[in-house]
């Protein structure tokens, strides 16, 4: 049984159309979080990066103040995505329009997936104008028709909808827990080598025993001991594994390093664009330099077709991106979905970071992420504005301090490969949860699948 549906032109069931087009508000680096068209993407605000002053706020915000739940959607560059808010502050960019539903009448959370049906995508498409960059006017907005069922139904069917999209996102939230736990321990042991420092301390080293571009960190990590010990709180590592690390330093082309430890380039440490061999026309997984994050290390979207050229790589291989703006925006990932001895391939502008002997590849992929390492790759790039790219050479310039205690590197793998499993699991989850939401959405917004006494 179809459902019934009634028809409603969008400005007739709604309480609110906010649109701040044609204006662009000063940015700054932090303060109130600004949602821009660029940001509303696959049915979710994606991670803010600009903001508005508080002093700018009240001043800008005049055409109206969004609420949480209200519906974000964007008029241009591009048209048609579509959000909801939850309960933060926000301010709102050009080419983006929030709607709130008519209380009773239309459910917001409803909302969000009628906007997103096929039928309401179609008509954005054809109401909008341009050739290039198409968008649509705030007139032939108000005048798209918008078809659901009863207020009660409406609830039924975004509540099956929406606990999907609840999970995805906690699923997507866990992976971001995941990735900065392992690159936090990363940063700790490889970077700012707290173990070796809290071993001196405990050696009885007094502060300013310590080479002194270490004070500054030798003080803080006291601190944070003493803290600690005031709380009565265990120790950040097991006993067994604070040993292996030693309790002096020593001075290398690097700075002050562990004392022991190997300083080697990138170049030595880690496979760079290793050779893997894969046969012209061979059908294999394909990963396409969009469908890389720019945070986390998941891939969403691998196709299957036959070789023709690009980067190859192997299972557990790191992909980090060569070009402009992709290296600067984020872009790396990690080769899980591949089997032992399957071979895949990808964009050319991939560089292929593999591991080698103790260097293995959750040590790689935080190395990846590593703000000093992506700065170093950043600066090394070369070419014409908007198309260039990373020279292999600054992999033979960039030094890493090594442990000469393997057992070192073999805890940060058992420690952090866990996590990256775990993310790899949440992903398929994240991908299969997808599909179904997917493949429910147009029937409900039909009413192909009558659920109003459900």
């Amino acid at each position: 049984m179809v459902a019934s549906l009634q028809e409603y032109r969008l400005e007739d069931c709604m309480d609110a159309i906010i649109d701040y087009r044609g204006k662009t508000p000063k940015k700054t680096d932090f303060g109130i979080p600004l949602i821009t068209a660029k940001i509303i993407k696959s049915g979710r605000v994606q991670p803010i990066t600009e903001y508005i002053a508080e002093d700018d706020y009240d001043s800008w915000m005049r055409r109206g103040i969004p609420q949480s739940g209200d519906i974000v959607l964007t008029t241009e560059a591009p048209l048609g995505e579509v959000a909801q808010l939850d309960d933060r502050k926000i301010a709102l960019a050009q080419r983006v329009i929030t709607l709130r539903g008519k209380q009773g009448l239309l459910n917001n959370d409803y909302l969000k997936y009628l906007l997103l049906s096929r039928d309401v995508q179609h008509q954005l498409d054809g109401r909008g104008t341009g050739t290039t960059v198409k968008g649509i006017k705030q007139s032939e907005l108000r005048e798209i028709i918008l078809k659901f069922p009863d207020y009660q139904a409406q609830k039924n069917i975004a509540h099956i909808l929406k606990t999907l999209d609840d999970k995805i996102e906690l699923n997507r939230q866990t992976n971001q827990t995941l990735e900065k736990m392992a690159q936090a321990l990363f940063k700790s042991w490889f970077v700012d080598f707290n173990p070796v420092i809290d071993n001196a301390l405990a050696a009885g080293t007094n502060i300013s025993d310590f080479p002194e571009p270490l004070q500054k960190r030798a003080k803080l990590r006291k601190t944070v001991q003493q803290s600690a010990e005031a709380k009565k709180l265990p120790e950040g590592l097991p006993q067994e594994i604070r040993k292996l690390f030693p309790s002096e330093f020593e001075e290398s082309e690097l700075g002050w390093v562990p004392k022991g430890w190997d300083t080697v380039s990138v170049s030595k440490a880690v496979q760079v664009n290793p050779r893997t061999t894969l046969p012209k026309g061979t059908v294999a997984k394909f990963a396409d330099m969009k469908a890389v994050p720019t945070s986390g290390y998941m891939i969403d979207e691998i196709v299957e077709k036959g070789y023709k050229g690009g980067a190859k790589f192997i299972a557990s291989d790191v992909l980090l991106a060569r070009i402009t703006p992709c290296l600067q925006n984020g872009k790396t990932a990690l080769v899980d979905f591949l089997s032992e001895k399957e071979v895949g391939f990808g964009s050319t502008e991939f560089i292929v970071l593999r591991q080698s002997g103790n260097v293995n590849y959750p040590f790689i992929a935080c190395l990846a992420r590593e703000e000093n390492f992506r700065n170093h790759c950043i600066q090394s790039m070369v070419g014409s504005s908007g198309r260039q790219r990373v020279q292999n050479a600054c992999f033979d310039d960039y030094y890493l301090a090594l442990p000469d205690n393997e057992s070192i590197l073999e805890n940060f793998r058992e420690l952090t490969s866990p996590k990256f499993n775990k993310m790899s699991l949440n992903k398929t989850e994240i991908s299969n949860l997808s599909k179904l939401r997917d493949v429910l959405l147009p029937k409900l917004m039909s009413g192909e699948l009558d659920i109003s006494n459900n």
